[in-house]
């Protein structure tokens, strides 16, 4: 069992997801971990949160989310204590050309959605480690 100091220190998943089925997703997968998940409106509000908290991992959303997206990923990455945290990104297929842009901008990997959907449990489990 851990004790109350371990729950303050333990860092979660942040997310920038306008896409409820994809951001309840990501919530039940981390929750099977007992891991939190903050979902963000906008990349200010991410980063500056992030600064504090410390997440192990942002995931953005490219398809409904894309401007914001990348606002998050310049920010982090300007940032010397969190260019370090990785992010990672989903895309639809009618959106394909955006993700060779997310990755040279910084995006660890951006997944297809539907492989974003079956790689989750196994992608929060292996940042959470």
């Amino acid at each position: 069992m851990m004790g109350l100091g371990a729950l303050k220190t333990r860092r979660g998943v942040f997310a920038l997801v306008a896409d409820m089925k994809a951001a309840t997703q990501i919530v039940k997968c981390a929750a099977g971990l007992h891991i939190g998940v903050r979902n963000f409106d906008n990349a200010e509000k991410l980063v500056a949160q992030a600064a504090i908290e410390r997440p192990f991992l942002v995931i953005l959303d490219f398809e409904k989310r894309e401007a914001e997206a990348f606002r998050a990923l310049n920010e982090l990455h300007k940032n010397v204590d969190l260019k370090s945290v990785p992010a990672v990104g989903f895309v639809t297929q009618e959106k394909v050309m955006v993700k060779p842009e997310a990755e040279k901008a910084g995006c660890f990997r951006v997944y297809m959605k539907t492989e974003f959907g079956r790689e989750l449990p196994d992608l929060i489990a292996r940042y959470a480690l």
